[in-house]
């Protein structure tokens, strides 16, 4: 019986823990386009873009429950584009253009692939809305 209590009781103080959303970091990955280079050296082509291409770390994306954040760290890259695909259905949940940060509600739960673009490149990352 004391041992039932101490679970029933452990369990009610654990519960607003595991109900409660906490903030997580959505991991940012380089996507890589594969394509012809002119020249012999691009590095030294003329007609190349003078932008350096996005890196992970020019973007801070989390997920707080069901609130998507996404803050530029990079203040030389002048706007981006987010789009947000549900993973299951294929379907466009966010697509958006916003220059410092952008703050938007995932009203459905499921897996999710954010898309980070920008004129120097894109970036990728995974989250889930429970």
């Amino acid at each position: 019986m004391k041992k039932f209590f101490i679970w029933t009781l452990a369990s009610l103080f654990a519960m607003p823990c595991m109900l409660h959303a906490e903030e997580v970091e959505i991991q940012l990955m380089e996507v890589i386009q594969m394509g012809t280079l002119p020249g012999d050296n691009p590095l030294d082509d003329s007609t190349q873009s003078p932008n350096v291409p996005t890196r992970p770390r020019d973007f801070h994306a989390t997920i707080d429950g069901n609130t998507l954040s996404i803050t530029k760290e990079e203040p030389t890259i002048p706007s981006a584009q987010a789009v947000v695909v549900n993973a299951s259905t294929g379907g466009i949940v966010l697509n958006q253009q916003f220059t410092n940060s952008l703050n938007e509600q995932i009203s459905n739960a499921g897996v999710y692939v954010l898309h980070i673009e920008t004129e120097g490149g894109a970036l990728v990352g995974q989250f889930v809305v429970q």
